[in-house]
């Protein structure tokens, strides 16, 4: 099975090369690496030219799912799996992804452990599996980085491309319809690391408002008898405190 791993940048060349060598650090090397990149100012293009074997494209885009969209359909692996330009693999990542597709045959998606790590702390994270956890996003158990999810080629050819004008909840639009819809496994594997530094977007933007509306259209829209789940938990998850915008 070939691992196509997917890459959007821009301006990324103070993480870049990190997230380079924990591609190439990896012992299965049945895979591509595809950098889709947005048209960089910085060093990003001299960085990424230094790899002959990555495959890429530096051109003005609209935004990160548009990055994303162009590296899938560059793509021919069997596996899919984003990584983006500010994180990073874990050793062995690959290898255990390969194995638990071999072990269980009929998974469309294994999902596994990452490490949120800040200046401040280093957390493990353990995504749920299950469709209803990851409704309660707050609780961080749908996979909230994509180091920690990897899929076959089929799901996003049926789901199709990430939508262009929302670059803030595209990974939750797409992990709801795939919980929904296919087979997922969950794996005691550490799969990478999801770098926050304070500047990117996860750390500037109000995501938990983009999540909380991105859920809120896809149970009204595909599946609207979880509607009153949804919101049972969430009344409960504010009278107990939880962090909640």
């Amino acid at each position: 099975m070939k691992i196509s791993v997917l890459t959007p940048s821009y301006n990324s060349g103070k993480y870049l090369q990190r997230a380079i060598d924990s591609v190439l650090k990896q012992s299965y090397t049945n895979y591509e690496h595809i950098i889709s990149d947005g048209g960089s100012t910085d060093d990003s293009v001299e960085i990424i030219k230094k790899h002959k074997d990555i495959i890429y494209v530096s051109e003005k885009d609209r935004g990160q799912s548009d990055a994303m969209n162009k590296a899938f359909d560059m793509s021919s692996g069997d596996i899919i799996v984003y990584l983006n330009a500010d994180d990073e693999f874990s050793p062995g990542a690959f290898e255990s992804i390969i194995n638990a597709f071999k072990k269980v045959p009929s998974a469309d998606m294994v999902v596994g452990d990452l490490v949120f790590l800040t200046d401040e702390e280093s957390v493990k994270r353990i995504p749920s599996n299950k469709y209803t956890h990851i409704l309660q996003y707050w609780l961080n158990v749908f996979p909230n980085n994509p180091v920690s999810y990897f899929y076959k080629r089929k799901i996003q050819e049926k789901i199709g491309h990430f939508p262009i004008d929302d670059h803030y909840a595209m990974d939750i639009w797409f992990l709801l319809r795939v919980y929904k819809d296919f087979k997922i496994i969950k794996i005691d594997q550490l799969l990478g690391v999801f770098h926050s530094d304070g500047l990117n977007k996860t750390a500037v933007a109000d995501t938990g408002y983009h999540l909380h509306q991105t859920i809120k259209q896809h149970l009204f829209k595909e599946n609207p008898l979880m509607l009153p789940y949804f919101y049972t938990k969430l009344v409960i998850a504010k009278t107990k405190d939880y962090f909640f915008r």
